[in-house]
């Protein structure tokens, strides 16, 4: 699909499909189990209706807005995504790079497969850093301070990485860690050189966030390395310690319940992040967007609220502002386009977002991004509670 055909984030996702081989894609696009939650992100932002206005002044609407403090050309940051670098060499610079560009905000993961540093070198100012309660405190410490020395000013805590369930697109491409890929998958990376050729000559595809004796951690690394240090014990008490320890901001990610959002403000949280990790950790909840009302009361205004999830239209970031969001966050539309086209598909993903923003306030009549609240929706699809029936299991 050649770029000036590209015209949506949608685009984006079916090009990737053209440009990695089926394993790749799959692990992109796929979710924890029956991929309920996954679906609900996206329906359930679709479900809500935009009330149109008239006559209204809209030859001047603004995009800009803030979090926490700094300064953002539009309500939209990127979310924290492991190992980019198996969609394309530019890995998380690229993305980084051109979320600077778009006066965004990039999250590095704490299991990208490239170091901090080296994206803190290309986003120095534009950079929070993911962070995880490893098992081994010192692991933990070691890279605090690492994000320190680097200039980061955010810390991003990973809160629901304790338990994980099965991908099981995945697990049918053998895609563990070494991966074990079925001999019709290596057939079909055969029919994506380009794919191929980046893999064989680009960047080394690491766990390159840590090391091992100085050098990034390989692969075929990787189990072993996650069995002796994942914390399936993290608590808040550790959260506490760390709000103790840090002098700049904290925000906490992974909230997808009321009550937690309070405890994480009451123990010093910056921000609170609404996430279900796009349907890949667990099945069976519900949409940020459903629960994003709930927690935002719960907070009272004491923290900044984020939500990712499912964000795949300007709409949708005006939807989930509309609701008490201060910000938005997308994952995969990014990584689509890294996967199509590198850094400048990234930037142009960027401007898809930022164009129907701008025309999304237009049709309901707001200027600015502090003006978006729950007025643009049709009252009576607005949201209410959860009803099972949000949650069937079409394909």
């Amino acid at each position: 699909m050649r770029d000036k055909w590209i015209v949506s984030l949608e685009d984006y996702r079916l090009a990737s499909r053209k440009h990695l081989p089926k394993m790749i894609s799959d692990y992109l696009e796929g979710g924890a189990l029956d991929e309920t939650t996954m679906r609900a992100n996206e329906r359930q932002l679709k479900s809500l209706m935009l009330r149109q206005r008239s006559l209204v002044d809209v030859s001047a609407i603004s995009t800009a807005t803030s979090v926490l403090g700094h300064s953002l050309d539009l309500p939209l940051m990127v979310s924290p995504m492991g190992m980019l670098t198996i969609f394309h060499p530019g890995s998380d610079p690229a993305v980084a790079r051109a979320a600077v560009k778009a006066g965004s905000i990039f999250i590095h993961s704490a299991w990208a497969g490239c170091s901090l540093e080296e994206v803190a070198k290309a986003a120095p100012n534009n950079l929070w850093a993911q962070i995880a309660f490893w098992k081994d405190p010192e692991e933990t410490r070691k890279y605090v301070n690492r994000a320190r020395s680097a200039g980061v000013e955010t810390l991003v805590v990973a809160g629901d990485v304790g338990s994980s369930s099965k991908r099981e697109r995945d697990l049918h491409h053998g895609l563990s860690m070494p991966p074990r890929p079925p001999v019709a998958d290596y057939f079909d990376a055969a029919t994506h050189p380009g794919w191929l050729w980046r893999w064989l000559t680009g960047r080394k595809m690491t766990y390159g966030n840590y090391d091992i004796d100085g050098r990034p951690l390989r692969m075929n690394e990787m189990n072993s390395w996650m069995a002796e240090n994942k914390n399936t014990s993290a608590t808040w008490e550790q959260f506490a310690k760390l709000r103790s320890e840090w002098t700049g901001k904290l925000v906490i990610k992974g909230i997808m319940d009321a009550e937690d959002a309070a405890r994480a403000v009451d123990e010093g949280a910056d921000g609170v992040f609404v996430s279900n990790h796009g349907g890949r950790q667990f099945d069976s909840q519900p949409a940020t967007i459903d629960v994003l009302p709930s927690i935002v009361k719960a907070v009272d205004g004491r923290s900044e609220v984020y939500l990712d999830g499912g964000i795949r239209r300007g709409h949708d970031i005006a939807k989930a502002v509309a609701l008490g969001a201060r910000a938005a966050l997308a994952g995969r539309p990014f990584a689509y386009a890294l996967a199509s086209g590198g850094e400048p598909a990234v930037e142009r993903a960027f401007t898809i977002f930022r164009d129907e923003l701008k025309g999304a306030m237009g049709f309901v009549g707001k200027t600015s991004v502090d003006a978006l609240d729950d007025s643009i929706f049709v009252k009576n699809r607005a949201p209410a509670l959860v009803s099972a029936s949000a949650y069937g299991n079409e394909r």
